[in-house]
């Protein structure tokens, strides 16, 4: 089917398809005529490349993974290890942001006491 028809189907923004499509990320699946056939099977890596996207993979290293995983060329370790350093990576993230959340937590907090109160 067309992405068009995939966004439809699977309720996946046509943005985000066009982006993907734009990055490389399904050069494996493309067609003689260099369209992209959105089979089933595609649209689940379009889910993978979701979450990991989200969790802010970068590009080139995704690009890399997802043709080797789409090629069933990446082992069970290879693809363990790509997937345990985005985890290390966004809990890297999620500590920073926690962090900040707790200084403005305090900034708010401080800005609430009565006037002529001490630290």
């Amino acid at each position: 089917m067309t992405k068009e028809q995939a966004s439809k189907c699977f309720g996946v923004p046509l943005a985000k398809l066009q982006t993907y499509e734009k990055q490389g990320l399904f050069d494996c699946h493309k067609q003689p005529d260099g369209s992209i056939d959105y089979t089933e099977e595609l649209m689940d890596y379009v889910g993978i490349i979701s979450i990991l996207t989200d969790s802010g993979a970068e590009v080139d290293a995704l690009r890399d993974f997802m043709r080797k995983l789409m090629e069933s060329t990446i082992t069970k370790e290879e693809k363990l290890r790509y997937l345990r350093r985005q985890r290390q990576k966004l809990l890297a993230d999620i500590h920073s942001k926690q962090k900040s959340l707790d200084q403005l937590d305090y900034i708010i907090f401080d800005t609430n006491k009565p006037a002529g109160s001490a630290v």
